[in-house]
């Protein structure tokens, strides 16, 4: 009987390895392409830096990663439809500071808030100037404030948008320099617009880009970056922080980006995100591809980019609630 048992379990023990062996190994993630929702219109800066940071982490993910763009309200409604994504890690969005923070401290029933997404990189960063005419006579803030004061009248200043986070930078910079009496003129972007009709003389002075003296050589200067440390791809431009207005927003004073995906998206699939796209945004060949559009590369780690997300809100929010008084 004992040996009638053994070889029972025998046969028993091999018809089990037989079938794990037939069994399909479990597929894995991802098995199908990837969608990254960029909440701006194709071609623009924004849109190619997404579309450079997703094409590198292709290679590691094994898969295409397509982007979709989804433009409106500041990048809130791509940001709202990725929100609303199902969380198995097949949608992510490029969230920026604009849709992700400043439009849902506007409006907090937009549909998300900051926590409804789990981090996967930082990427890029976006400082911003305060921008004159080539011929204006003030070569820093300081001599900007006492110029416009000499005016008599409001001064007419360029905001990338009526509730943009450049808008909100600037008017704290201009404030803490004195500069008081404006007309915020609303603009789609920073550029290019906006730098025309400050060379065409309808703008006193416009919160620009750095990129603004490359496209519009000679014909405009920038008086301040507004940053704690001067920029490596414009090192000449004085910072506002060196020049003595000091906002103390610190990173929360620039436009910024990175790659983020729905909360709940089970933890495997988002440690292989995080590793794919942070290796991709951490590379030389990115940082020195984002170079060429006058973006910085700015990696940071899931951990430093959701620390990001909540001082910008804090720093922002008494910047929105002034500007929403107003209107």
């Amino acid at each position: 009987m004992q040996t009638t048992w053994m070889g029972m379990i025998g046969v028993g023990l091999a018809s089990v390895v037989g079938l794990t062996a037939a069994a399909p190994a479990l597929a894995e993630y991802p098995e199908r392409p990837i969608t990254m929702i960029v909440g701006w219109s194709p071609g623009g800066s924004a849109d190619i830096s997404a579309r450079i940071l997703a094409e590198m982490a292709e290679e590691e993910l094994g898969q295409k990663v397509i982007v979709q763009n989804v433009p409106g309200g500041a990048s809130s409604v791509g940001t709202l439809q990725a929100a609303n994504a199902e969380p198995d890690g097949y949608t992510i969005i490029n969230n920026w500071v604009a849709g992700h923070i400043a439009v849902r401290l506007f409006n907090p029933d937009v549909g998300y808030d900051i926590d409804s997404f789990e981090p996967i990189t930082g990427s890029v960063r976006l400082p911003f100037t305060i921008t004159v005419k080539a011929d204006n006579p003030a070569d820093d803030l300081a001599s900007f404030a006492t110029w416009a004061e000499e005016q008599g009248r409001p001064i007419n200043i360029s905001i990338c948008g009526a509730v943009s986070v450049p808008r909100m930078v600037g008017e704290e910079v201009l404030a803490k320099a004195g500069v008081t009496d404006i007309n915020p003129v609303a603009y789609p972007g920073c550029m290019p617009d906006a730098m025309k009709d400050l060379i065409a003389g309808s703008l006193d002075a416009a919160v620009g880009v750095l990129a603004a003296t490359k496209v519009f050589a000679g014909q405009v200067k920038h008086l301040a970056v507004m940053t704690d440390e001067r920029d490596p791809l414009s090192p000449d431009v004085p910072t506002s922080t060196e020049q003595g207005f000091d906002i103390g927003w610190g990173l929360s004073s620039q436009g910024w980006a990175g790659v983020a995906v729905v909360k709940g998206t089970p933890a495997d699939r988002v440690a292989k995100l995080r590793q794919a796209f942070g290796n991709a945004a951490e590379s030389d060949a990115f940082r020195d591809k984002l170079a060429e559009l006058n973006f910085n590369a700015m990696y940071l780690s899931p951990e430093d980019f959701a620390a990001l997300w909540q001082t910008s809100a804090e720093a922002l929010a008494p910047a929105v609630e002034r500007l929403s008084q107003q209107q």
